[in-house]
C-alpha cells in the first residue's frame, strides 16, 4: 500500500506549497492569546532524528506525546509550518465526540464490539488524563451533546440513533415538548436526543498545551519551518524552507494538507468548513433560549449545523455548507463566503436573538475519504513512514491517533493495532480535475434530497 509519489517528492522544481496564512479571524486563536504566544524557530541546517513527526495539530501533538512516552531515549523532532494548532485542530466547532471510531456492524461480535468502544472512548479520556496530570487549561466541558430534529423525519431519524447507541450500551434521552424545551428554546426544534458522553472545549487552547505538554518531556517542536519536500527512504528525507533534518522514522500528521506533499493525493481531498463566533450575551438573553445545561448542540439536517457556548458565554456556530475549491486547493481562514449562511441558520434558530452582533468569522480545512472513515497505519517501501488521515470530525479521534501510531512502532498487538481503522484501504477519490464537479454534485443532491 503506497500512498505517496515518489515524482512529486523528488522535483526539484516543486513550489513550496501554500500550507498556512496570517491573522486569522479566528475567535479561538484570540481567546488562546495566540497572537501573544511565542512562537518557536524554525529548523535551520542540516539535522538528524530518529523520528520526525511532520504536522502539529493534534495528531502529531498525540503522537510525539505516545511517542515520547514508549521511547523516551529517542531524539524526537517535530516540524509545524506555521504554529501548533493553527490548521483544523485550532479552527474546528470545539465538538468533543466519543463515539466516531465505534462500527454498528461490529454490534453482533461482543468481544470485538466492547473493544471498539474503549477504543473509541480513548481520545477522550487521554484529553481528559491531560487536564489531571498536566494542567492543560483548554476551558473543557463535559456536558454531553444534543441532536435536534426540525421535521418529523429527523425525529424519526433521532430515535433510531438512540436506538442504535443502546445497542452499543450506551444510554441517550429521547426529548420532546416540555422536555426538550427545557433544554433549548426554539422554535424550528420539534425533538432532541440528549447523549451524556461528549464535552465542548476552546480547540487552540487544547492545541497550545499540548505543545507545551510535549516540549515538557522532552520532544523538540520547530515551528514556522514549512516543509517543501519529503523523500522517503530507509532514512527519510524532509526538507524546509531553512533547512533539513533526516530520520530512519517519520510520521506524516498533517491530514487536509498531506497532499500538497505527495501524500495520499488520490485518496482524500479537502474540504472547507466554517464557524462564527457572536459577541457575548447578556443574561436575559440566555434566559430566552435557555441552554443552561450547555451541551454541544447540532442538527439533523444534511447541510447540518453544530453549536457551542464558549467560555466567555458567546454562540459558537459552524455549518451550514461546506465548500471544495478545485484542484484540492487549501482554505483561507478568512474566507467567509459561507457566513451568511451560518447567520441564517443562527436567527432561524433562535429569532429572540435577532440584533446579535457576530464579531468572528473564519474558514478552515479538513479532508474527507470517500466512506467517510479514517485511516491509520504504517506504509513506505521500509514500512518506516507512519499516518494518520481522514479526520473530518472527531478531536478524540486525532488524540486516539496518536496513541496508534506509538503501539504500531513499538510492534504491540493489541485493541488499539487491530482495531478497523489500522492500515485500512482508502477507497480511490476520483481524478482531482474532476472533483469540483462530483463534489458540487454531491452537495446539490444533500441540498435537495438529503
Amino acid at each position: 500500500m503506497k500512498y505517496y509519489s515518489r515524482a512529486h517528492n523528488k522535483s526539484r522544481n516543486q513550489r513550496p506549497p501554500d500550507l498556512y496564512e496570517y491573522f486569522v479571524d479566528n475567535f479561538w486563536f484570540k481567546a488562546a492569546d495566540l497572537e501573544n504566544q511565542k512562537i518557536n524557530e524554525p529548523l535551520r541546517g542540516s539535522h538528524k532524528a530518529d523520528v520526525v513527526i511532520v504536522g502539529g495539530g493534534y495528531t502529531g501533538l498525540s503522537a510525539a506525546y505516545h511517542i515520547r512516552s514508549k521511547f523516551p531515549e529517542k531524539k524526537i523532532v517535530l516540524i509545524e509550518g506555521a504554529c501548533c494548532g493553527y490548521g483544523a485542530s485550532g479552527r474546528n466547532g470545539g465538538f468533543c465526540i466519543a463515539t466516531d471510531l465505534i462500527r454498528e456492524s461490529d454490534v453482533e461480535n461482543p468481544e470485538i464490539h466492547q473493544k471498539n468502544v474503549e477504543v473509541s472512548f480513548y481520545g477522550m479520556h487521554f484529553i481528559k488524563r491531560m487536564i489531571a496530570e498536566h494542567e492543560v487549561d483548554c476551558d473543557f466541558e463535559e456536558n454531553g451533546m444534543l441532536g435536534v430534529a426540525l421535521n418529523e423525519k429527523q425525529a424519526q431519524e433521532l430515535e433510531d440513533y438512540g436506538e442504535k447507541l443502546k445497542s452499543f450500551g450506551l444510554d441517550s434521552t429521547f426529548l420532546q415538548g416540555e422536555q426538550l424545551d427545557a433544554q433549548i428554546k426554539s422554535p424550528l426544534f420539534i425533538a432532541g436526543l440528549h447523549v451524556p458522553y461528549g464535552a465542548n472545549l476552546n480547540p487552540a487552547k487544547l492545541a497550545r498545551e499540548m505543545k507545551r505538554v510535549v516540549e515538557d518531556l522532552g520532544v523538540e517542536v520547530r515551528e514556522r519551518s514549512v516543509v517543501t519536500r519529503i523523500t522517503p527512504g530507509k532514512v527519510n528525507l524532509v526538507d524546509t524552507e531553512l533547512g533539513d533534518i533526516r530520520a530512519p522514522v517519520l510520521v506524516i500528521a498533517l491530514n487536509a494538507y498531506a497532499h500538497k506533499l505527495g501524500f495520499f493525493k488520490d485518496r482524500v481531498f479537502p474540504i472547507n468548513v466554517f464557524q462564527i463566533a457572536t459577541e457575548q450575551l447578556n443574561k436575559s438573553q440566555w434566559e430566552s433560549i435557555g441552554w443552561q445545561n450547555r451541551q454541544g448542540l447540532y442538527d439533523m439536517r444534511a447541510k447540518f449545523s453544530y453549536l457551542i457556548p464558549s467560555d466567555d458565554g458567546r454562540i459558537v456556530m459552524g455549518g451550514s455548507d461546506v465548500t471544495y475549491y478545485d484542484n484540492d486547493a487549501i482554505c483561507s481562514g478568512n474566507d467567509k463566503s459561507v457566513t451568511p449562511k451560518i447567520k441564517k441558520d443562527l436567527f432561524a434558530f433562535f429569532p429572540q436573538l435577532e440584533g446579535l452582533r457576530i464579531e468572528h468569522s473564519w474558514g478552515g480545512t479538513t479532508t474527507y475519504t470517500l466512506d467517510r472513515t479514517p485511516s491509520v497505519g504504517v506504509m513506505g517501501d521500509h514500512k518506516n513512514i507512519y499516518y494518520g488521515v481522514g479526520m473530518s470530525e472527531g478531536v478524540p479521534t486525532t488524540q486516539t491517533f496518536g496513541r496508534i501510531i506509538s503501539d504500531l512502532m513499538a510492534g504491540e498487538s493489541n485493541e488499539f493495532t487491530s482495531h478497523y481503522v489500522v492500515n485500512r484501504k482508502i477507497p480511490y477519490a476520483g481524478p482531482t480535475s474532476l472533483r469540483g464537479l462530483f463534489v458540487r454534485g454531491g452537495m446539490w443532491m444533500m441540498e435537495n434530497f438529503g
